[in-house]
């Protein structure tokens, strides 16, 4: 660390590019500055700026800079090194090696097709797309409009003059103009490319209207076969294109970027406006974002994608708030022509940046929802409960308990299993209380788990991973006792409380923190609420059952007959408390002064009153 202190005294105050090494003498992370030593100093004054950039700089053992004449050719150089390298700490377009481009090749009568690999070879490359079904579309137009070569044969002159290779049956089907034969020049083929090239950067119209003018003349010539093949070229384009209203009047070609950013991840939304309209719609995803602000993820977006993409249009809509002459020098350098960042505040434009931001939201809020279903597929969920609970193993059996009573009455307790995330409801045990005709949840749980695990021991069956008691510190503490009573202490157990979703762990005054979001605490409330529900089942049975013997069977002139009149029409007691007196009487055949007596003595009797008013 004194070699490095040493080091950073001699970081110069110039505009370049620094890159920090660990241990291992890999490069970590690679950053430009107008001025490197007030940016390198940074890191090493005060508190990290979050607990990412903290990680990176307990690693930093090593410091080396460039120096550049210009913050832009930092911003160029930053860029290449970053490619070459990789460093594990900087941000990532994510999977853009992957991404899709349309290559024309560097060579006489050049091929189209789709590659997701770049190669420094001459070609010209557009991209990347993120949506690979529209760029097969866009090749299928293309294909059919301009009859361009798709063999692999190296057209060379000698090649050409000696018509070494027969004409195939993409020449008869029109699909070619037969360049290996000599059929076209490579003057009026590279024609044909130029129009290719401006009709994948968005210039339709332009297209539209030179096939228009070749039609025409090709008319006037009375060449009406290739008269014919443009007309129907203009319609193949106007059919598959998508139709796109427009968006500016001024016919401008531009790009509008919308950035939506959450923890760890950002999501890049981009417009491709071309001649005024929307022709395309980009998604691009960002990694290792840690805890840096929109505005810095947005200038790592724009270094990665405009050093890929070889047409850059004349406006770039975002919200950059600083450095914008930089990164306007930066595009101007890349695409040879002068490039303006803009972030129009109101009208038409400002409209159609709002809409692009609005987009990013909605792509990052699918994206977040899609990695939740992700991380709550069953064994993820039990690699995070094993991991907020410190457990030695990952807890494949859980069991969780439960008690449900109303005053006290018709106590009882469910036991669900759920293995590897999953309920196994054959494993599922209910336990009517025994002796105890009050509320007291402490002494109906250390009851249910005496009874319980006694009974494990005894039949020597498997014992769970990991015991979940539905309460707080109390119920958990009565369940503890007896496990330890049963030589069970080794076993883990926790509390969940409903209020807060609170987690125990025995031992503990506090709650564990465990985020309300995270998987883990997602399965603990299932098995929960799994429980929870076993429990209210088994009990509403058990009462409605109570109600049936003691209720029905005690009003006078209710005998065997009529009861079971009244259950052939409804399925319990409550249900018919739901109807009038004049109802029950003409459904049952019963009198109305005998239902209306029965219905009295149901109220006066039963612990029904109870629920309603709330005290459950």
């Amino acid at each position: 660390m004194d070699t490095l202190k040493k080091k950073l005294e001699q970081v110069p105050r110039k505009p370049g590019v620094y890159l920090f090494r660990d241990e291992k003498n890999e490069i970590i992370y690679v950053g430009k500055a107008r001025l490197l030593k007030n940016r390198v100093l940074s890191y090493f004054r005060g508190e990290p700026s979050d607990p990412k950039t903290g990680v990176m700089i307990s690693h930093v053992r090593d410091v080396e800079w460039i120096i550049t004449d210009t913050e832009t050719e930092a911003l160029l150089m930053e860029n290449n090194l970053i490619k070459e390298y990789t460093p594990r700490y900087n941000v990532r377009l994510k999977d853009d090696k992957s991404f899709p481009f349309i290559r024309i090749t560097n060579e006489p009568f050049p091929r189209i097709f789709i590659t997701r690999t770049v190669e420094k070879d001459g070609s010209r490359y557009y991209g990347p797309y993120t949506d690979v079904r529209h760029v097969r579309k866009l090749l299928h137009i293309l294909h059919r409009t301009f009859p361009l070569r798709t063999c692999r044969y190296k057209l060379d002159e000698d090649t050409i003059q000696a018509k070494k290779i027969p004409l195939c049956l993409e020449y008869h089907l029109h699909n070619c103009e037969g360049p290996c034969q000599g059929l076209i020049s490579e003057n009026e083929y590279n024609i044909m490319v130029e129009q290719v090239i401006r009709f994948i950067e968005g210039h339709t119209e332009e297209t539209l209207n030179v096939l228009a003018e070749r039609m025409q003349d090709a008319a006037k010539r009375q060449a009406f076969e290739r008269a014919a093949r443009y007309r129907d070229q203009i319609q193949v384009i106007r059919k598959s294109l998508p139709r796109q209203n427009v968006v500016h009047t001024d016919f401008e070609d531009r790009d509008v970027i919308g950035i939506s950013v959450s923890e760890e991840t950002a999501m890049v939304v981009l417009f491709r406006v071309r001649e005024g309209r929307i022709i395309a719609r980009e998604t691009f995803t960002l990694q290792q974002t840690g805890n840096r602000t929109r505005n810095e993820l947005l200038k790592e977006f724009l270094r990665s994608y405009y050093t890929e993409t070889p047409f850059i249009p004349r406006e770039v809509f975002c919200e950059l708030e600083d450095e914008k002459e930089l990164f306007e020098d930066f595009l101007t350098a890349q695409a040879g022509k002068r490039i303006y960042m803009i972030t129009p505040e109101r009208g038409d434009k400002a409209r159609l940046l709002t809409l692009a931001r609005k987009n990013a939201d909605m792509m990052l809020k699918d994206l977040m929802l899609h990695r939740m279903k992700r991380d709550l597929q069953p064994g993820k969920m039990v690699q995070a409960l094993q991991e907020a609970l410190n457990l030695v193993a990952p807890p494949m059996l859980i069991e969780g308990f439960d008690i449900s009573n109303i005053q006290g009455m018709h106590i009882v307790a469910s036991c669900v299993v759920f293995e590897n995330g999953r309920p196994r409801k054959s494993d599922y045990r209910k336990f009517m209380i025994r002796d105890l005709d009050h509320p007291d949840d402490f002494a109906a749980m250390s009851q249910v788990i005496q009874r319980h695990y006694s009974r494990k021991l005894e039949e020597k069956g498997k014992l769970p991973d990991l015991v979940l008691i539905d309460g707080g510190k109390g119920q958990l503490n009565a369940a503890k006792q007896v496990l330890d009573k049963l030589g069970l202490h080794h076993l883990p157990v926790i509390g969940l409380a409903k209020r807060l979703e609170d987690v125990f762990i025995p031992g503990y005054a506090n709650p564990q923190n465990i985020p309300k979001t995270s998987p883990a605490l997602y399965l603990l409330r299932r098995i929960r609420d799994e429980a929870h529900r076993f429990a209210i089942t088994f009990h509403r049975k058990r009462r409605d059952d109570a109600m049936i013997k003691s209720v029905l069977d005690d009003i006078p002139g209710i005998g065997p007959k009529r009861k079971a009149k009244i259950f052939s029409v409804y399925p319990s007691v409550h249900e018919m408390m739901q109807d009038e007196e004049k109802e029950i009487a003409e459904k049952t055949g019963i009198s109305v002064t005998l239902v209306s007596d029965m219905i009295a003595y149901i109220r006066r009797h039963s612990p029904m009153n109870a629920e309603k008013r709330g005290k459950v």
